[in-house]
């Protein structure tokens, strides 16, 4: 498409009123309304693919890391789509580009925010759940960089059935280390087990955390990579190795508390087992992101990494699936298929 006279309609997702706990349905409105035409140095793009990440939540409220989204603004989120009208040289029609493109089917925006995909014959929900920032470049530089896992250490993860977490899990196997999997529901460790290849589980819903870890790891655990927070990461600090690491990558048990966060009470564990805990964000490996997305993609090409995804179909189940994320109502990467 190239003319600007025959405009698409576009579906945006935007706050309708700041959560009060975990996000619903209720807190976001749908509208629709004719795509922006873009000025010199931007694209519009088509929208294909979402990911869902706990981040946005953190954006919802009225300052935020992240950024605030402020009432009646549209939902930040990170997807891929196809440029169908471009004023930039950088892109041309039929460029399929990742990027901040908002909980929207169409976006118009500088052609700087995005980055062309350099795999097309790779389909979107891969390009998000496999190589996306947000996913397998978080994952691989918290557990390579900041975690720095070695063979034969055992690793516990939380969050282990989400997108991140299910890549942990694998990029830890792959450095030939054993891996235990905290996840919520038998449903959720049956496919930590069978699918993404973990040597233990822990049901967060039904066993005892602290047992399940002494089980697992008489000794101690050399790393836990969080990505909950709250009474796991207490759990974990209380059944440290000497020099083990505490990897800090989310805790989407707390996102919804905002001034009322519950940090760890155990933390003088790290003193007495000369141990580190450390947190991150994948912004600040962006000089590495070529060659981490190349060995990603490498892995993915050679079936060593398998992410189940839970894809909900229409932009108008975005808030649906930002609900989903935060009740456990997802197994695998959540996305939403624009």
């Amino acid at each position: 498409m190239s003319d600007i006279s025959n405009l698409p309609n576009s579906k945006k997702i935007i706050l309708k009123t700041r959560p009060n706990g975990d996000p619903e349905v209720s807190d976001f409105d749908i509208i629709e309304e004719i795509a922006k035409a873009p000025d010199d140095g931007e694209v519009l793009v088509e929208v294909q693919a979402l990911e869902i990440g706990a981040w946005i939540r953190t954006t919802l409220n009225e300052t935020a890391f992240h950024g605030s989204t402020p009432i009646d603004g549209t939902i930040p989120a990170l997807g891929n789509g196809k440029v169908i009208i471009s004023k930039s040289e950088k892109f041309k029609e039929g460029d399929m580009v990742t990027g901040p493109l908002m909980a929207q089917s169409y976006t118009t925006m500088p052609a700087d925010f995005f980055t062309k995909v350099t795999n097309p014959e790779i389909d979107p929900f891969t390009q998000i759940g496999v190589l996306g920032v947000t996913t397998g470049l978080t994952a691989y530089f918290g557990i390579y960089d900041v975690g720095q896992v070695k063979e034969d250490e055992i690793v516990l993860v939380s969050g282990a059935a989400g997108g991140v977490g299910a890549l942990v899990c694998q990029l830890a196997k792959l450095k030939g280390a054993k891996v235990i999997g905290i996840a919520g529901g038998r449903e959720k460790c049956d496919v930590l087990i069978n699918e993404v290849g973990v040597d233990g589980t822990i049901d967060y819903k039904s066993e005892d955390i602290d047992k399940k870890i002494k089980e697992f790891a008489p000794e101690g655990i050399d790393i836990f990579f969080d990505n909950v927070g709250g009474e796991i990461l207490d759990f974990a600090l209380d059944n440290l190795r000497d020099r083990a690491r505490v990897v800090i990558c989310g805790a989407i048990s707390q996102y919804s508390h905002h001034d009322e966060v519950d940090g760890p009470s155990l933390y003088l564990r790290l003193a007495e087992k000369y141990a580190r805990m450390e947190g991150f964000t994948v912004m600040h490996f962006e000089e590495h992101y070529e060659k981490a997305s190349k060995e990603l993609l490498d892995l993915h090409n050679q079936g060593k990494l398998k992410v189940p995804f839970h894809i909900e179909e229409g932009i108008d189940n975005f808030p649906l699936a930002l609900q989903k994320l935060f009740t456990g109502g997802n197994t695998g990467k959540l996305m939403v298929k624009v």
